[in-house]
């Protein structure tokens, strides 16, 4: 609303301003006004033109708004000269609550799209068009190696890669809408990380296919304890080096017990990695195998690509000699590193981690002839995964934006991904989504079983967690190969236990059932903001207390503010006899009939009357309204920066106003019924904008808390 609002203002001052002084302008900035007795937006067109026009600034002001005064402007109800020669500007209250009522969505359950339909003509045609959706943007997160437990750190980058997602499939608010938007998960069933596992099953476990196969659950704990002990017993024998090799290899060709061992662990390690990110509500709509990449040789027409745009060549000398390398050298970005060049086919033939990444980009863009074949994955209806031999067709990939989510330390690689991509054009489309790592708060680290004065780094304090004053840890680091971290599943349960004994002492009267449903949603709620809240460069130190706190700057809060919306419908219902309804209370009606969903207020079916009572009310309960107003640039800003912490802190200052709204005015005890409608009209406002934030942030709404 506010948004339109100053596109309204600003098309108003560059129409005044050609008037007054015969120049042509764009649209001119309307800016929040500093303080609310300035006025609400603000304008200092007059100060940025008046300089090269040779004029007094407060003079061309006066002028402008004399204008504008002449030729009022819808949602406008004054315009006055501050300061040197600022234009405030004052709004219509009650038309701007109108405006905002009239564009309200109350938000649809399940409006994610499908997965893509078999194609009804067998193989995808090689070469085709991509996707005639306008738009498809194809979202990688997760990408979790499956040789062990997911931790916390992984977390971390599905919530930031599920939040994309859900932010660009809403419905509402968007300027331009996009088409379609599909969700990968890269599996590295070829890795290191996945043999070093295989060693430990097979060498030192001396098991097989079927006895790994038949290990009991938790498999993906099992399998943590076995990759901990090959790189504390392993890692420095004289032989090690070479039988990752022979594993390695034997993996990438899929022959032997080390391929029949690995098909298991990765087949029940991405069962478990499913099983823990559902605890979260995070989906997939496709699982992409690195070994698929491998046996359809995506790699192999890649290269032919690169060759042929001349960004490879063959190294004859050097430290290199017998290597394929990209030319880096001279590119921007590149510039300043001692060698700048990159490995992508080693001496032995072998292609890089780097190059099968670049293939699998180039998949994505519907660059390479050769496509996968498809299976539904088994017990996850709608999530399908890549695989080399049969299967069905379908409509993936063929995008016209590729997002990434890997952590900053891997922006070097991703970097040379994007600029293999701008060789074919692509390259303004590939965003790598970085961000930093997830540690943990001495106390929370204590109270998930970690000893902490064993796990604090030994190094520079400045880079280590210690406090260098005291010479206490403030954070405790993780590190999978050292078996130090907190098994994912392990916070969740223990955020769950805790949720469920704060709800139970809240709502006694509720069954235990009822409790333990209501924990698990303020449980996903802590975990899903507190990874949401920081912005992306920042180190997080996850603290379970500040998670769960009710009252500070955490999910369960702004649960809290919306049930509280729930509630005070429910008691309008239970007093006043009447039907009332989020989509009733919109239009301004006590008795028009409840829904559960409502597509936006057409203007004339909202009572204008009780809008113009706004104006009765304090100034907070106006600057809730301006707030509630602001959504959708807060929506448009988030989808440009991809910044989701933007969202995050958006929607716990919404939610203090409207508790303090709650606090302040009464919807249930007031007799004027214009009042009542108005309060319960807000109310039903804040309801769905708190709503939108918390289905973007994917934070359920509880039916109490």
């Amino acid at each position: 609303m506010i948004g339109h609002l100053r596109r309204r203002i600003g098309t108003a001052v560059q129409r005044a301003v050609l008037e007054i002084t015969g120049v042509v302008i764009e649209v001119p900035e309307i800016n929040d006004a500093p303080r609310p007795e300035m006025g609400d937006l603000a304008a200092p067109v007059a100060l940025q033109l008046a300089r090269g026009l040779g004029r007094n600034p407060r003079q061309l002001a006066d002028e402008l708004v004399g204008w504008l005064a002449d030729h009022p402007v819808e949602g406008v109800r004054g315009w006055e000269v501050a300061g040197p020669g600022f234009l405030n500007i004052q709004l219509d209250r009650g038309a701007a609550l109108r405006e905002l009522l009239t564009s309200l969505v109350v938000p649809k359950k399940d409006t994610a799209p499908a997965a893509p339909e078999a194609s009804s003509s067998g193989d995808l045609a090689a070469g085709k068009e991509r996707s005639g959706v306008p738009g498809k943007v194809l979202i990688e997160h997760t990408s979790i190696n499956p040789n062990k437990a997911a931790h916390i750190g992984h977390l971390r980058n599905a919530c930031l890669g599920d939040s994309v997602a859900r932010l660009l499939r809403h419905p509402g608010h968007l300027a331009e809408p996009i088409g379609q938007v599909e969700v990968h998960n890269y599996i590295d069933d070829t890795g290191v990380q996945v043999a070093d596992v295989v060693i430990g099953l097979i060498d030192e476990r001396g098991l097989d296919a079927a006895s790994t196969a038949a290990i009991p659950e938790p498999f993906d704990y099992y399998c943590w304890d076995v990759y901990t002990e090959v790189g504390q017993k392993l890692a420095d024998a004289p032989d090690f080096a070479e039988r990752r090799r022979h594993v390695l290899h034997a993996l990438e060709n899929r022959t032997g017990i080390e391929a029949a061992v690995a098909a298991v662990v990765v087949e029940r390690i991405v069962s478990c990695h499913l099983r823990t990110m559902g605890r979260l509500g995070i989906e997939y709509d496709l699982l992409v195998g690195e070994g698929d990449i491998l046996t359809l040789n995506l790699w192999e027409e890649a290269f032919d690509k690169l060759q042929a745009s001349g960004a490879l060549y063959y190294a004859e000398s050097g430290k290199h000699e017998g290597c394929w390398m990209m030319r880096l050298s001279g590119t921007d970005g590149f510039e300043d590193l001692e060698e700048a060049d990159k490995v992508l086919v080693r001496s032995n033939g072998v292609a890089t981690y780097v190059a099968k990444d670049i293939a699998y980009h180039m998949w994505k863009y519907g660059l390479l002839d050769r496509d996968f074949k498809y299976r539904e994955v088994s017990g996850y209806p709608g999530v399908w995964k890549t695989t080399a031999a049969e299967g069905e067709s379908r409509d993936y990939g063929r995008a016209d934006r590729a997002i990434t989510v890997i952590d900053v330390r891997q922006s070097y690689l991703q970097a040379i991904v994007a600029q293999s991509l701008k060789l074919f054009g692509d390259g303004g489309a590939f965003t790598h989504l970085d961000y930093e790592m997830v540690a943990l708060s001495p106390n929370t680290a204590t109270a998930l079983g970690i000893e902490v004065n064993s796990q604090v780094p030994e190094a520079d304090t400045s880079d280590t967690g210690e406090d260098s004053e005291s010479g206490k840890p403030r954070f405790v680091e993780m590190s999978g190969r050292r078996g130090h971290g907190v098994k994912a599943d392990d916070l969740l349960d223990e955020l769950e236990h805790r949720a469920t004994h704060e709800v139970a002492a809240r709502n006694p009267e509720l069954t235990e059932g009822e409790h333990q449903a209501i924990g698990q949603q303020v449980a996903v709620a802590a975990a899903r903001y507190f990874l949401l809240k920081y912005t992306r460069n920042a180190l997080i130190v996850f603290d379970l207390d500040e998670a769960l706190s009710f009252e500070g700057e955490s999910g369960p809060y702004i649960q809290y503010a919306t049930v509280r919306a729930d509630r005070i419908f429910d008691r309008l219902r239970a007093r006043f006899g009447a039907r009332w309804s989020v989509s009733d209370a919109l239009r301004g009606g006590d008795e028009i009939g409840e829904t559960d969903e409502i597509e936006r207020a057409p203007a004339t079916s909202i009572n204008s009357g009780f809008c113009r009572r706004l104006d009765e009310e304090s100034s907070d309960v106006w600057q809730l309204v301006l707030a509630l107003g602001r959504l959708d640039e807060i929506l448009e800003q988030t989808r440009r920066t991809l910044e989701i912490s933007s969202l995050a802190k958006y929607g716990f200052s919404l939610a203090q106003q409207f508790s303090r709204f709650y606090h302040g005015q009464s919807v249930l005890q007031e007799e004027d019924p214009d009042l009542r409608r108005l309060r319960a009209a807000i109310t039903a406002a804040a309801r769905v904008q708190l709503g939108v934030v918390l289905e973007v942030l994917g934070i359920e709404v509880p039916a109490r808390m």
